[in-house]
């Protein structure tokens, strides 16, 4: 199957090379890479046209596209964009300071082909930690071995709304590009907007067919690297600086079970960590006393996650 692969760039300097390296040792070279710049400033954007110059004849079988974008509107629309230049039946979105195994491409396609996928989740290894999500062992009850770490997910949207599940975080999804052609990333959020998108699109694969399956991959194929003043590492001065994730305002009034068992979990991470990046003890006062008409809420998706 034809893949395509989508990289929002947006000050990687120090990475962008290693990421696209990872392309280059493809046992299956990708069909299609796009390369969106977010208006870098940092010359990741001549860094990575350089590497492609020097690199053309690696990248010979596979059409190479770099989109400079005119004004920052986050990866959310880096990533819209990208997906418009695409042709491929598959599609994922890699961020610039990910590595991909050398035989994930392969591995993803065979697996589309043989077990009539639709959507597959990626486990994770964060380097240089060396901690591996989601927890196998957790979450067997979801899971149906096809193959060596291929796995059916059961019951996926329980499965993915379940705390111990990772979708959307870092670039682990591959999906068959029809599913994505009516669903967009939200622009202007930086929060668990991977986590708002993969899942409307998850339902809207499940909504519209009852024979494709949903599966996951493990033996880290995928290498999520933690960086020094990435999201998850920012510290702010005052709580309304941060930014409210896009499902807690998608699904405020669903009745869906899955929508509040989501909610609950992107509620309880989003307070954890509000509270761990807020720099004085006024303002995780503060935090509390702004946001606390919720807390009543994520209580009861807490308990109807246990009690489910």
């Amino acid at each position: 199957m034809t893949h395509a692969v989508i990289i929002p760039l947006f000050n990687k300097a120090g990475y962008i090379v290693k990421t696209l390296e990872s392309l280059m040792l493809q046992t299956k070279m990708p069909d299609e890479l796009i390369i969106v710049d977010d208006q870098s400033t940092d010359g990741s954007l001549e860094i990575a046209k350089d590497f492609l110059e020097k690199q053309s004849f690696s990248f010979r079988n596979c059409r190479i596209e770099i989109v400079s974008l005119q004004e920052n509107y986050g990866p959310g629309n880096a990533r819209n964009t990208g997906f418009l230049k695409t042709n491929s039946e598959l599609i994922s979105f890699l961020d610039a300071d990910d590595l991909y195994h050398p035989h994930l491409l392969e591995v993803a396609s065979q697996a589309f082909e043989k077990e009539g996928l639709e959507f597959l989740v990626l486990n994770m290894m964060f380097l240089p930690g060396g901690e591996v999500y989601p927890n196998l062992t957790a979450l067997k009850k979801y899971l149906q071995p096809l193959s060596e770490n291929l796995y059916e997910v059961i019951h996926p949207l329980k499965a993915v709304t379940s705390p111990r599940f990772i979708m959307g975080v870092g670039s682990n999804v591959i999906t068959k590009r029809r599913w994505l052609t009516s669903i967009q990333y939200k622009t202007g959020s930086y929060l668990n907007e991977g986590i708002d998108f993969w899942y409307r699109v998850l339902k809207h694969i499940l909504d519209r067919t009852a024979i494709g399956k949903v599966a996951l991959l493990s033996g880290n194929y995928l290498q999520v690297t933690e960086v020094n003043g990435s999201l998850s590492r920012k510290t702010y001065a005052h709580f309304k600086e941060i930014d409210f994730p896009p499902v807690l305002s998608r699904y405020k009034n669903s009745k869906d079970h899955h929508d509040r068992l989501l909610m609950g979990m992107i509620g309880r991470r989003w307070y954890t960590y509000s509270i761990k990046s807020l720099k004085s003890p006024k303002q995780k006062i503060l935090f509390i006393g702004h946001y606390s008409y919720l807390l009543p809420k994520y209580i009861g998706y807490t308990l109807r996650r246990l009690l489910s």
